[in-house]
């Protein structure tokens, strides 16, 4: 009784290390989406494999010709989703055609794969596909047609649009011949450049006066930046009015040089005057002057310039207007006096 149990369990081991086995063997398939085709045609070719997870597969390398077929595309290969634990299949899909009619047959194609941990090589074959190719049906009773040639393609916008283009390059590019040449005939630049009016010191002058107006900068508590503004202009103006090095020199050196300048009266000396020592009061001595004497800095600054503005006629370059005051003081301020004896009698010298 014991020996027959023995015999029964040891069947049944080797019946299901056979199935266990079995199952752990890897499936290759190779099908075709038809058998027959006509001659140029193209048809698909899918080879899947299916093997345990884990399995070491050596996926088979095609050549671009099988037999009489071109291999003209091939797909990246795949995995197709299962659930985990399950075998694995993977599958790559290729095109082919061919151009010679006849009956052929697709080659077995081989898989070589591992399953470790055992190191052998192992290879499996798909079955070999057999494929037929026709030609195209003629009719030989019918007489032969001539061969049609190639259908004209409708115009695109683009066409239609380049040979516009085109055309009117082409006349641009003779118009602009004959007015070369007839330019060149009468000796005329054939391309007039236009002047660019060039501003008097006291247009110059005004319009920086003006900006610097707009900007605010007093009414903000920009008492310092609103004042060296104020006189920076002018100085600019008195070095292109007068040619006096205005930027480089004191408020005093400025008024010294400008006391025997033509164009400059006395009325003229005192308003600059007024204007530069208030700028020095708020630069140097930290002055803050109320809104009034503010706003009458710049307005005394305007007026300055317009009254010693020299005015050119336009287009001749002659002076339309005497210059005001010609001829200055008859004498010379001290340097040492600054900006005290503004306003009164310059010091003889």
């Amino acid at each position: 009784m014991f020996v027959k149990l023995l015999k029964y369990k040891l069947l049944l081991s080797l019946l299901f290390t056979g199935l266990q086995t079995f199952a752990q063997q890897p499936v290759v398939k190779v099908s075709l989406d038809t058998n027959v085709m006509l001659i140029g045609d193209q048809v698909g070719m899918q080879l899947e494999f299916t093997g345990a997870e884990g399995m070491e597969l050596f996926w088979p390398n095609l050549p671009d010709t099988l037999d009489k077929f071109m291999v003209i595309d091939r797909s990246p290969i795949d995995t197709l989703p299962g659930q985990p634990g399950t075998p694995v299949t993977l599958f790559q899909r290729l095109l082919l055609t061919t151009f010679d009619s006849g009956l052929y047959t697709i080659p077995q194609i081989p898989f070589y794969y591992r399953m470790p941990p055992d190191t052998s090589m192992r290879v499996i074959e798909s079955r070999p596909h057999y494929l037929a190719v026709h030609t195209v049906a003629v009719d030989t009773t019918k007489p032969i047609k001539p061969i049609k040639g190639p259908r004209k393609a409708p115009l695109t916008l683009w066409e239609i649009l380049r040979w516009v283009l085109i055309g009117l390059a082409v006349i641009l590019l003779i118009a602009f011949v004959i007015y070369y040449l007839k330019k060149r005939k009468n000796k005329e630049p054939v391309f007039r450049l236009r002047t660019r009016v060039q501003l008097q010191p006291h247009e110059i002058a005004l319009q920086e006066l003006e900006k610097l107006r707009i900007r605010n900068l007093w009414q903000q508590g920009n008492l310092k930046e609103y004042y060296t503004g104020l006189t920076d202009i002018l100085r600019r103006y008195i070095e292109a009015r007068f040619a006096v090095a205005a930027l480089e020199s004191t408020s005093a050196e400025i008024l010294h040089d400008l006391f025997e300048k033509p164009g400059v009266t006395r009325e003229n000396w005192d308003v600059l005057g007024q204007v530069l020592m208030m700028a020095d009061m708020v630069k140097f001595a930290k002055e803050q002057p109320g809104a009034k004497k503010n706003e009458e800095s710049l307005e005394r600054g305007v007026e300055f310039v317009n009254q010693t503005a020299i005015i050119e006629a336009q287009g001749t370059g002659h002076r339309a207007q005497e210059e005001i005051g010609k001829g200055g003081f008859q004498t010379r301020p001290s340097t040492t006096a600054g900006l005290v004896g503004v306003g009164s009698k310059p010091a003889p010298r």
